[in-house]
């Protein structure tokens, strides 16, 4: 299935599971039909769960919330464990199949979850699904049921919630106008529709299909369904002036794709793109900080951000914050993947090496120098201690390369201005001396300074607010006296 290459995950089974008055939580149906592991018994020709009734009446219980040890006339702690799991005799389970009873509970949940999405990891699958109630005149003044789908454990499904949502509220709406789903006789357009779900949705990524449910209902004897899958996109970060934007993909190559898109093979040189994208990706250079663009461009700093927000939201840059030789890095446990993905091995070599010099150094030297890096020390001192040439291998790129795939984490400095318990005149001089350097800047820009000595801002933050660097902001909280740093 070529479709699955796009990046959406494939659809392993769908079952609808529904709570049976007198069976409890019951497989109806599932596609492919062995899908699901369940304790089986025949009932109206559908697969069933075999229940007795204290567990029926205990799952009741958890699901008006008014479960307590009176509702049992056993020991309460033993029902507790047959409904959270199966019981200790029951045969293994088929790895390859999903084990129904160890998540049954959470696919026929309490009320307080029901309209909600769910995802549950079991054995070797994630299951995600929608549970829906429906009042009205049924055996228990209540029809629950869930429509549940189930793809590999490490499948990122993020782009399947919307089609679990919309899923269950058609069902739901089929139910109430119809009882599609409470009907024996609404059997076949459900198993026709699961069927077409799984080979459309795998095989083209949407779904339209017309339901026959003529004698179920009048008003819906026809009813079209369609249904299409989008991309997930996180919602774009919180963008700082001080953070530096890098670039995921090449902004020329991407103007003249959709150019093409819009104009066929008719583009010309004269691409038409947004004015302020055109001008803030020409000032992206790996360098330059959020409001060195906006004056580069003589855009407002806002119009800036929202436009870099933009190209965030569909993965065309990252955001790092700003390299100097007086920043404090930390590995992670990531830095593990460098030592076992030659891959990775590969990029970071082509990608900190000068003017693509091959042999300028090793790609087991690189692995070395990560595994260097340690808390409290300054990138100045670890050139320093780990005689790095700078001139043939570019520091700045081998940090940006560790903090992209999260092998390094910045340590921030935080200061914080605490009140001197008390000092001598000498001491006092100097830190009005200290403080009236901060305060030269012109209007109130010291008075911002000293205000931001929180604790809650660092001092890339303060930097930036000051149009100072890192290393002279220090020099000047230092020499002001009575500052602690909180490094986070």
């Amino acid at each position: 299935m070529a479709f699955m290459h796009s990046g959406f995950p494939e659809i392993r089974a769908i079952f609808l599971a529904q709570f049976h008055p007198d069976l409890g939580p019951i497989v109806r149906l599932s596609v492919p039909e062995d899908a699901v592991d369940v304790e089986q018994r025949v009932y109206n020709d559908q697969v069933c769960i075999k229940n007795d009734d204290m567990r029926i009446s205990g799952l009741m219980a958890a699901l008006d919330g008014s479960f307590s040890p009176s509702c049992f006339d056993q020991e309460p702690a033993e029902v507790i464990e047959l409904i959270k799991r199966p019981e200790p005799d029951r045969p293994a389970v088929d790895s390859s199949k999903i084990d129904f009873n160890s998540i049954q509970t959470l696919i026929i949940p309490k009320l307080t979850l029901f309209e909600r999405l769910i995802t549950v990891n079991t054995g070797r699958h994630k299951v995600m699904c929608y549970p829906i109630a429906v009042e009205g005149n049924y055996p228990r003044n209540v029809f629950i049921f869930n429509m549940c789908f189930a793809f590999d454990i490490d499948a990122d499904t993020k782009c399947y919630g919307a089609v679990v949502k919309r899923v269950g509220c058609l069902l739901k709406e089929l139910e109430i106008t119809g009882n599609l789903l409470s009907d024996p006789e609404g059997t076949r357009p459900l198993v026709t529709m699961m069927r077409q779900l799984v080979s459309k949705l795998n095989a083209h990524g949407e779904y339209q299909i017309e339901l026959d449910l003529k004698g179920l209902s009048q008003p819906m004897a026809s009813t079209g369904i369609s249904i299409k899958l989008f991309p997930y996109y996180e919602n774009p970060k919180t963008i700082k002036p001080y953070h530096v934007p890098v670039k995921l993909v090449d902004f020329d190559i991407a103007k003249r794709k959709s150019a093409q898109t819009v104009y066929q093979e008719h583009a010309s040189n004269d691409i038409m793109w947004d004015l302020v994208l055109d001008k803030v990706t020409e000032c992206i250079d790996n360098i330059n900080h959020v409001r060195r663009i906006a004056q580069l461009t003589l855009i407002r700093e806002e119009t800036v951000v929202l436009a870099l927000k933009h190209l965030d939201y569909y993965g065309c840059i990252a955001l790092v914050d700003i390299f100097q030789f007086s920043n404090v890095y930390e590995g992670q446990y990531q830095v593990m993947d460098i030592f076992r993905n030659a891959w990775l091995q590969r990029e970071c070599h082509n990608y900190v090496t000068r003017d693509g010099q091959a042999g300028s150094i090793s790609i087991e030297k690189l692995i070395h120098l990560y595994s260097t890096i340690r808390q409290r020390k300054s990138v100045a001192d670890w050139i320093v201690d780990n005689d790095v040439d700078v001139e043939r291998f570019d520091v700045r790129r081998f940090f940006m390369f560790g903090v992209l795939h999260q092998m390094l984490r910045r340590v921030h400095y935080y200061p914080v201005l605490c009140k001197p318990a008390g000092g001598s005149a000498q001491q006092s001089s100097e830190s009005s001396e200290a403080s009236s350097v901060l305060e030269e800047e012109p209007g109130q820009l010291g008075a911002r300074v000293l205000g931001m000595l929180d604790g809650t801002h660092h001092l890339d933050e303060i930097g930036i607010t000051a149009e100072k660097d890192t290393a002279t902001m220090r020099e000047l909280l230092d020499k002001h006296g009575n500052i602690e740093y909180i490094l986070l």
